[in-house]
């Protein structure tokens, strides 16, 4: 299994948070990235159900942890 979201991935992603970040609501830019909900290095997988849109900041200072 990939760690990273597909661009498809993360347009789908995008659309289901309504083009905003999952944490802080900010509109997400071009930037903007595919994170697990569950951490990918504590089992997580790259699936849609454990995905989310985050920006850039937020996903940074989410880290490895599950939200």
């Amino acid at each position: 299994m990939k760690r990273l979201f597909t661009a498809r991935q993360k347009k789908i992603l995008a659309l289901a948070s309504g083009n905003k970040c999952k944490i802080c609501g900010d509109v997400l830019n071009k930037n903007f990235e595919g994170d697990h909900i569950r951490s990918y290095s504590k089992g997580g997988k790259t699936l849609l159900p454990n995905g989310q849109a985050l920006c850039l900041p937020c996903n940074r200072k989410k880290g490895n942890k599950s939200q």
